[in-house]
């Protein structure tokens, strides 16, 4: 099946899969206008670091339009990772370009252009100059080289040639930017007669140059240019004419892998607003990117996180397969059992391709994500029950129990009572429920007995008890369910009825791993007091000898994961009730949030909370404007703070939003034989008459599952043949046919 095409914004990431932080380095594409550049070694937001040692690509000007927001119409059809197509107009010209890497180092486009005055392509190359500290580089040049624009740093630094099919009418070179953008829109002067343009500078500056083409307009057929790079000009010139041989087998062999993933990849139809159809699209091509072959120590397939300084970790890899579990399950499985067989110590410690940690705390502990971070025993639970395969299971199960049992060697004071060694490794990093962290998110926080670490242990046990009987290991059964029963146990031990001030206004910090260090946290982090007046759970403070007075939306973990006795539940009530959806901008918290008011029966403040997070998230994704004080549209970000500045650009658990549509929304999970299905849209979209629905398969079985509202309270559901009428909220078990790949 075709990629889905759509009326996508013309904003977005290129993948480059080869890309990591330390071994192969390659820099990502991000668009810039009606094109793209690549920011090496990345862009310079959160992850990518503060500076660049370059970036470089080219964009189109169409009769005098340059800026998105020049072009009467500016959209993207076509939106895949592999593939950016941009529809462009402006007034009767009218131009469809096509971009897609051949290789690592060559950026090709095909252009089809119509009823044009003038069509001018702008080069760029923006350089800091001895980024290193060396000696050995003084500024760059621009000039042609071979029929081809070539601008390359001297003495050193990359070079860049650039070719379009059809000879140029005018070109120039300068290192005014404004001067670039006049000469896009009328006519550039050629080069100076000494037949090439320099720009200097001192060690630190950054240093540009601008090139200009006006194109020949052909009258039919397409025009086709090419950009490559390379340590030298003949190597950058020798990829520029491999790439001219093989970009249109590369298109075409890019197109077909889309083909493949969205052969089976979720879809929205029907009443679905506009946005969110897609939303989901932007969300699952950014968790395609995450997808990266074997490189270093990751001898098989593995997640890099994000894309701008690509890294393992456990809970993020976990967010991550079970997004991509809804497109093929298969590849989901593979992803987390590579994530436990390539891990260097059982803990499965955040590392780099080059086997270097970046999770290292204060007192040179090496960490990796807990066991509630990213809940990797609910994704595990989840992978086995939408694709049984025992062979799977028997694989994964013994780094699993590896795992656990490094947290129970490694993790647990002398009293038995489990704990984070800094607050890095909980995930919160300087959250405020571990008190004074002078040391950053690296202090050591062992005195503190965490609620959703022995929820998520307990809960982590119990799957574990599950997948022993399905393997046959009968001998570990009673020893996980010992264990489960354990740290079920102290978990009800957290919880304290007292009741406390109402107060509680305080806007913590963190730092590396969640957000900027020093950036305010939005009340996501810290439920109000108040809304525990009931009774809560509690991390309790061991070195104080008495329950921390800081209160989180992680200590409905209990709840969340199935734990809390109904009369914690119905405690709990006011907490979930007091929850404001603009305060839950990151995945954990939403998903902690929603599952604990599912669970305490509050399907429609489930709903309101999940809505509440994908509107405001999709609406980011297919804004049509970039704006500089927000992250780039058209691809997922970090977290979904109300403001629009998301994190880091191109992060694959920011799609998230992809299984609170599918799960919590639209109801669908796995079950035994089939799917379950509890349909649960928001209160104002249960209009009569309406239809939402989903394109997917389940298993080997292509499905359209049909929620119809109905009167009273209702609603039609549909699946593979089988219907019923429910309440909203309300589940049933379908059995559409056999499960399995």
């Amino acid at each position: 099946m075709p990629f889905p095409a759509d009326d996508y914004t013309p904003h977005g990431y290129l993948g480059t899969p080869t890309h990591t932080r330390n071994l192969s380095p390659r820099g990502v594409l991000r668009s810039w206008g009606a094109g793209f550049r690549w920011h090496f070694p990345a862009h310079a937001g959160i992850y990518g670091g503060r500076r660049e040692i370059y970036r470089a690509g080219f964009r189109l000007a169409l009769d005098g339009a340059l800026e998105i927001a020049d072009f009467a119409r500016a959209l993207s059809p076509y939106h895949s990772c592999n593939v950016f197509t941009f529809e462009l107009a402006r007034g009767a010209a009218r131009c469809r370009a096509t971009f897609f890497l051949a290789g690592e180092h060559a950026l090709c486009a095909a252009l089809e252009v119509s009823g044009a005055r003038r069509l001018a392509v702008l080069l760029e190359y923006t350089r800091l100059l001895a980024a290193n500290g060396e000696w050995g580089e003084s500024g760059l040049v621009g000039r042609l080289a071979e029929g081809e624009l070539a601008l390359q740093g001297f003495e050193d630094g990359e070079a860049f040639a650039l070719w379009v099919s059809p000879p140029p009418l005018d070109l120039g070179v300068t290192p005014d930017v404004a001067e670039a953008a006049r000469w896009a829109v009328a006519t550039a002067p050629g080069l100076p007669p000494e037949g090439f343009r320099a720009v200097t500078g001192r060690m630190g500056e950054t240093v540009a140059l601008h090139g200009v083409l006006g194109l020949q307009i052909p009258v039919d057929g397409t025009i086709q240019v090419v950009l490559a790079r390379g340590r030298t000009l003949r190597q950058a010139q020798h990829r520029l004419r491999t790439a001219r041989r093989t970009a249109e087998a590369e298109r075409e062999r890019k197109v077909a892998e889309d083909e493949v993933f969205w052969a089976r990849a979720p879809r929205l139809a029907g009443d679905w607003p506009d946005h969110w159809r897609r939303g989901l699209v932007y969300d699952l091509e950014t968790v395609r990117m995450m997808v990266r072959a074997p490189v270093g120590i990751y001898r098989h397939v593995w997640d890099a996180m994000q894309i701008q300084a690509p890294r393992m970790v456990l809970a993020e890899a976990a967010i991550d397969a079970l997004l991509l579990s809804y497109a093929n399950a298969r590849a989901a499985q593979d992803l987390l059992l590579g994530t436990f067989l390539d891990a260097p110590e059982p803990n499965v410690p955040c590392s780099r391709e080059d086997g270097s940690y970046n999770m290292v705390a204060a007192d040179g502990t090496v960490c990796g994500t807990a066991p509630p971070w990213g809940y990797p025993w609910l994704v595990l639970q989840w992978l086995a029950a939408l694709r049984p395969d025992r062979a799977w299971l028997d694989r994964i199960y013994p780094h699993l129990a590896d795992y656990l049992d490094w947290w129970l060697a490694s993790r647990r004071d002398a009293e038995g009572w489990l704990h984070y060694a800094c607050s890095w490794e909980s995930g919160q990093d300087d959250s405020p429920r571990f008190g004074e962290q002078p040391l950053g998110g690296g202090h050591p926080v062992c005195h503190v007995r965490p609620v959703d670490l022995h929820a998520a242990f307990a809960h982590a046990c119990a799957a574990m008890a599950g997948f022993a009987q399905a393997l046959g290991r009968s001998a570990d059964i009673a020893r996980w369910e010992d264990l489960a029963r354990e740290c079920a146990g102290r978990t009800e031990a957290l919880w304290t009825g007292d009741e406390r001030p109402t107060t509680n206004d305080q806007r913590p910090t963190i730092g590396a791993e969640g957000a900027h260090s020093g950036e305010s946290i939005p009340e996501a982090f810290v439920v109000r007091r108040s809304s525990f007046v009931g009774g809560r759970y509690a991390d309790f403070d061991a070195r104080a000898g008495r329950p921390t007075d800081v209160d989180d939306v992680m200590l409905l973990a209990p709840l969340a994961l199935g734990l809390a006795p109904a009369e914690r539940a119905a405690a709990l009530i006011p907490a979930l009730q007091a929850l404001d959806p603009e305060a839950l901008t990151w995945p954990m918290f939403v998903w902690t949030a929603v599952e604990a008011a599912g669970r305490a029966g509050l399907h429609e403040r489930a709903a309101e909370l999940a809505a509440a997070v994908v509107e405001r998230a999709y609406g980011f994704w297919d804004a049509r404007q970039a704006h500089p004080e927000r992250t780039l549209p058209g691809v997922a970000c970090e977290y979904w703070p109300p403001g629009g500045r998301c994190g880091g650009e191109g992060y694959g658990w920011g799609a998230f939003t992809t299984h609170l549509v599918l799960h919590t929304l639209a109801g669908i999970a796995p079950a035994e034989g089939g799917l379950l299905l509890r349909p649960n849209l928001p209160p104002a979209w249960r209009v009569p008459g309406r239809s939402y629905r989903v394109l997917l398969h389940w298993g080997r079985i292509p499905l359209e599952v049909v929620l119809a509202p109905l009167e009273g309270g209702r609603v039609a559901v549909s699946a593979g043949g089988r219907q019923a009428e429910l309440a909203w909220g309300e589940e049933v078990r379908l059995t559409p046919g056999a499960a399995g790949e």
